[in-house]
């Protein structure tokens, strides 16, 4: 529990750094929960930060914490450009293209860094408060893919703060 909450702290840490941009940017954060597909399924958290640098473009860093894999925690650090199209004054379509860095703590392996794909929806509850449907496929999970899933996905829930 304890690398657990040091782990949501470092997260927050980087999402509050994101903040330090200038006064009236589009920026945001999210936490969430969802349902990831490893190789087995487990329960998913993220916390997550990016900066919308036009209504269509943005950037988004998150921290993904996917369950278990191969009976050992896994987790990825994301770092993904995103496109976004209006559907009226409440919805938006979006999608992202990134790097995931997928760490898991079982013997034998490494740190494995792979493709990152995304595609949502967006609701807009209030100026400020949003609600995200998001699935995520993070690639391969390590560098150790021997019988079994040995890719990552999760569809999620969110809510997100724009500032």
């Amino acid at each position: 529990m304890e690398d657990s909450i040091k782990k949501l702290l470092m997260a927050g840490a980087v999402a509050a750094a994101m903040l330090a941009g200038p006064a009236g940017a589009q920026m945001y954060v999210g936490l969430g929960a969802g349902a990831s597909r490893t190789d087995t399924n487990e329960t998913s958290y993220k916390l997550y930060g990016g900066y919308q640098f036009t209504p269509n473009w943005g950037a988004e860093l998150a921290y993904n914490d996917l369950g278990r894999y191969r009976n050992a925690n896994i987790e990825s650090w994301t770092l993904a450009g995103t496109g976004t199209i209006p559907l009226g004054m409440q919805w938006s379509v979006f999608g992202k293209l990134g790097l995931a860095a997928n760490r898991s703590r079982f013997a034998g392996t490494t740190n494995y860094k792979d493709v990152l794909v995304g595609v949502g929806v967006n609701y807009i509850i209030s100026k400020n408060v949003g609600l995200r449907l998001e699935y995520e496929d993070f690639g391969k999970l390590s560098n150790q893919g021997a019988g079994g899933n040995s890719r990552g996905n999760n569809l999620g829930l969110s809510v997100n703060y724009r500032f």
